[in-house]
């Protein structure tokens, strides 16, 4: 999540949080963790780009899932890699120096 969260404020220019009810990603312009209003109504994140689009619903995917671990592990860490990785190239991230392995 931190990762899209990067993206999101510094590729797609404008930041993004994730509240745990539908639609599950909105604006935070003013990045302090919480889901802009106006009018009383949550803004919903509308600045995707292909990558953070598939990286959101990859990690989604992902942490809505508490068997995860158990019923397909390597699937999903592949999936949250991937993200990751496709995530770190406009970022300028070296993916190898977050010890993380595929």
């Amino acid at each position: 999540m931190e990762m899209i969260r990067d993206y999101a404020a510094n590729v797609a220019e404008t930041p993004i949080v994730f509240e745990p009810h539908y639609p599950y990603f909105f604006v935070d312009a003013d990045q302090d963790g919480r889901a802009d209003a106006v009018d009383g109504k949550t803004v919903r994140y509308n600045a995707w780009t292909p990558r953070s689009l598939k990286a959101a619903y990859n990690w989604k995917f992902v942490t809505a899932d508490p068997g995860a671990f158990a019923h397909n592990p390597q699937y999903a860490l592949e999936l949250l890699y991937d993200s990751i990785q496709d995530l770190s190239g406009p970022l300028e991230v070296d993916v190898t120096s977050l010890g993380i392995q595929r």
